[in-house]
């Protein structure tokens, strides 16, 4: 059972109510941090700006709101790319932390330059991002388990940007990439037919140009993936998306 926790609910009341794993950090902010406010008209207030600014990751409420989610093994998927480009404020444009953009669809394109608070919004959208970055520090330095997520970002591409955002908050390169394979697969409860490469399991895989334990950026140099038996080659798939989109 995972999702959004409900309105006029906290993250306790959902995982109390039997939520297995909690889908998107704002959840777990506010539980760690009563005072700062939701998305509500609220949310733009002078006393938010402040609220955010000062969020502590190891305040007492903080403390307990990790040990309340180790306790009932609950799993957090962050989406702190989704995150970071809905907050976005126009002082970081979109293509210099997501390089992926310039490749998408025109329609989606146009989509995507529109998101986010603007210059007007910038220290709000600043002091919610980085809060949420710390939140995601504090749950990985307490174990608890972190899936990579992305909602609605970049098809293709953000799922990069989750594991680059993880090392940002203090992930190990390993650490991300398990995140993203190994830890998934165990929560999943399929942890036998795949999620690490093994000698009986599914041979999904990609093939990188350089090393993502060096560089965690490197994961965006994929050029071969083989999935279901199937070999595709990322250059000739490109060709052939582009060609289409021209069509």
């Amino acid at each position: 059972m995972t999702g959004h926790i409900p309105e006029g609910l906290t993250a306790f009341d959902g995982v109390t109510a039997g939520m297995d794993q909690i889908n998107h950090i704002s959840y777990i902010v506010r539980m760690m941090a009563p005072e700062i406010p939701g998305r509500g008209p609220e949310a733009n207030r002078p006393e938010a700006l402040k609220a955010l600014r000062n969020f502590d990751p190891d305040s007492e409420p903080s403390r307990k709101a990790i040990e309340f989610l180790k306790s009932h093994g609950t799993v957090v998927d962050p989406t702190l790319a989704v995150f970071e480009m809905f907050e976005r404020t126009g002082r970081k444009p979109l293509a210099t932390f997501e390089p992926g953009a310039i490749k998408v669809a025109p329609a989606l394109a146009t989509q995507l330059r529109n998101v986010g608070p603007g210059l007007a919004g910038a220290d709000l959208g600043e002091a919610r991002f980085a809060a949420s970055l710390k939140a995601v520090a504090a749950l990985h330095r307490a174990g608890v388990p972190i899936v990579v997520g992305t909602d609605q970002t970049v098809p293709g591409h953000s799922v990069h940007r989750e594991m680059e955002l993880y090392v940002e908050a203090g992930f190990t390169p390993m650490e991300a990439l398990q995140a993203a394979t190994m830890v998934p697969a165990r929560v999943m409860g399929v942890e036998k037919e795949t999620g690490t490469l093994e000698p009986g399991k599914r041979a999904d895989l990609v093939i990188l140009g350089a090393n993502p334990l060096e560089n965690i950026s490197n994961i965006r140099r994929t050029e071969t993936v083989i999935q279901g038996g199937a070999i595709y080659d990322c250059e000739d798939l490109s060709y052939h998306v582009i060609v289409l989109v021209i069509q």
